[in-house]
């Protein structure tokens, strides 16, 4: 009874450390661009819907990020690439862009 126990608290655990890091590095983010380093002002579309081939990669934030699900998401499917492949995570926005 007390391994289901840990194994409910691990997954847990896991997300925990992944939204702080995820906060952490959209903090970061904020602090060094105005508006989100994916978007296109000429056309006013998202580099990162551009990536996944949605139809629509148009912003509908205007190029604000700090609320952004879609660079949210992308900042967290980084970190489960840098965990997977058991690379130290950067501390920094700016060492984000280096890694990948």
């Amino acid at each position: 009874m007390a391994s289901d126990q840990s194994s409910q608290r691990a997954p847990t655990k896991l997300a925990a450390e992944r939204s702080k890091w995820v906060e952490r590095i959209i903090k970061s983010a904020k602090q060094t661009y105005k508006l989100c380093p994916y978007y296109d002002k000429k056309t006013l579309s998202c580099f990162i819907k551009m990536m996944k081939s949605e139809r629509k990669p148009k912003c509908d934030r205007e190029g604000k990020f700090d609320t952004c699900p879609v660079f949210a998401e992308f900042i967290g499917e980084q970190y489960d690439k840098l965990v997977e492949t058991s690379q130290v995570l950067p501390q920094d926005f700016r060492d984000l862009q280096i890694v990948f």
